[in-house]
């Protein structure tokens, strides 16, 4: 294990009540990362508590421990461990708690990460956060079958179930140390990837009809109004995943999810393929990410939102 992140493993060994922070707007990285160090540490007498501002996406309520993230508090905790989260702004209002702390660190593969711990440890060539964790793990020799299964469900979420170009042998490698565990991979990946309830499908159907082409086809708009969410039962964390099939139009090299998430506030999903960098776009607006996948929050009049999007877009391509 590289010094930094034994570091982390020394911090975590010596302390007894531990806050794991997932980023606002939880994605099944950072859950299945909070959970598999909540379940592995907790299997050691420890009190390891799973934080986040925001509640776990109904799709990922299948992974063990779950139910059992709360909402930051005023308790102060001997140690805070922010997994997947490029910096304090991701955490939310749960930054305040997680500060807070007496000992702090942070694990993370974003590429825009900014160091906010007092020990901080970065791969942005790792396909997901989950990657990094079983390392931090596995040399605890903390891995048991429950803690594989869910960092399996972490590295298929983020990797796209090995799709995109940040998956590596080491990726593949892992996973499969993963499987020999005794995990039921074929069902993770059905309930992360492919698991649709009906309302989502008719949300998918519904903004797929409305996607929007641009410059020759070369970027793709699909966008969620309130009125969608509303007329198909759904909500904005429902919408994970629907970007892909944009991007895998043929021709299409940049594509963004536009959600309505309140008045003139929009939650923007930025998937690349070989001519631009998402990160670089999304960085723009103040966000950030991975250089095919990343995301921001803008504020304005949707028209202009969509306009800044195309322009910053049209800038790279």
């Amino acid at each position: 294990m590289k010094e930094r992140l034994q570091k982390i493993a020394d911090m975590l060994k010596a302390a007894s009540d531990i806050a794991v922070y997932c980023h606002s707007n939880p994605d099944g990285d950072t859950i299945a990362c909070a959970l598999s160090v909540c379940r592995a540490l907790g299997a050691q007498g420890k009190t390891v508590t799973p934080v986040c501002e925001d509640a776990v996406p109904e799709k990922y309520l299948f992974m063990e421990g779950a139910d059992k993230f709360i909402r930051p508090d005023k308790r102060v905790h001997e140690m805070a461990l922010a997994v997947d989260c490029s910096g304090p702004d991701r955490l939310g209002g749960a930054s305040k708690s997680f500060l807070s702390a007496k000992k702090r660190a942070s694990v993370d593969h974003h590429l825009s990460h900014v160091n906010f711990a007092q020990t901080d440890y970065t791969e942005a060539d790792s396909a997901a956060c989950a990657e990094i964790i079983y390392l931090l793990l596995d040399g605890m020799g903390a891995v048991d079958k429950g803690t594989a299964a869910l960092l399996f469900a972490g590295i298929v979420a983020d990797s796209g179930c090995f799709q995109y170009p940040s998956t590596t042998s080491r990726t593949h490698e892992i996973a499969a140390k993963l499987i020999e565990k005794g995990i039921d991979a074929a069902d993770i990946v059905y309930r992360v990837h492919r698991r649709l309830t009906p309302e989502v499908f008719t949300l998918k159907m519904r903004v797929l009809s409305k996607c929007r082409l641009f410059d020759e086809g070369k970027i793709a708009v699909v966008t969620f109004t309130k009125e969608d969410f509303e007329a198909t039962g759904t909500r904005p964390s429902d919408t994970e995943g629907i970007i892909a099939s944009a991007i895998d139009i043929d021709g299409v090299e940049v594509a963004f999810a536009i959600s309505e998430v309140g008045d003139k506030n929009f939650k923007v999903s930025v998937r690349t393929k070989d001519h631009a960098d998402a990160s670089d776009i999304a960085a723009v607006f103040g966000g950030g990410g991975h250089s095919k996948a990343a995301g921001c929050r803008m504020n304005g009049f949707y028209e202009d939102v969509k306009d800044k999007l195309l322009k910053a877009a049209r800038d790279r391509l």
